[in-house]
Formats: C-alpha cells, structure tokens, sequence
C-alpha cells in the first residue's frame, strides 16, 4: 500500500528568516514546502526539476484536450471522409514546402 506523504509546511516568517536554508532543503530532497500564514497555507515552493515536469505535463494536457475538442466537433462525421481531408491537406502544405525548398536551391 502506497504511504502518503504531506507535504513538509514553514511560516512565512521563517522564510524571512532563513530562504536560502528552505531552498537549498527543496533542492536537496527535490520535495515540495508549503508557505503558511495564519495557519493557512499561501503558496509552494518547489524545485525546478518539479517545475520542468509539472509544465511538461501542463503542456501534454492541453495537446490532449485539443485532440479532444477535435475528436468531439467531428463526432458526426464520416471517418473516411475526415481521413481523406486531413490526407489531401497534409499533401498539399508538404507539396508547398517541397516548392519553396526546391525553389531555394
């Protein structure tokens, strides 16, 4: 069974006090620490390894929803018929760009 893990929590105040302890301590374990302030939590700090995932995540989410929203507004559609647009547009930008490389030699 999967232990869960809360995340480590420092005052405000305390990061006053002693930011670069905190960062080198977020660094080092690459975990999160949550900022509070009158016993609510403010925001988090998070190493950049977690924040290179987190925005390669946010990225891969909203190429899905795009292919979402496709699938969705061509639900009605005959599947051979988009397959055939979607080949005949393909072709016709890869022969413009054979044209223009071509034309550039």
């Amino acid at each position: 069974m999967p232990q869960l893990m809360f995340p480590t929590t420092i005052s405000a105040r305390e990061i006053q006090r002693g930011y670069k302890k905190v960062f080198d301590a977020v660094k080092r374990t690459k975990k999160p620490v949550v900022v509070m302030a009158n016993n609510n939590p403010q925001a988090a700090i998070i190493s950049m390894e977690m924040l290179k995932k987190y925005t390669e995540l946010e990225e891969e989410q909203k190429f899905w929803d795009t292919v979402d929203q496709i699938q969705a507004s061509n639900a009605d559609k005959d599947p051979d018929k988009v397959f055939a647009d979607v080949t005949a547009d393909v072709e016709e930008v890869r022969q413009k760009l054979y044209e223009e490389t071509l034309g550039r030699r």
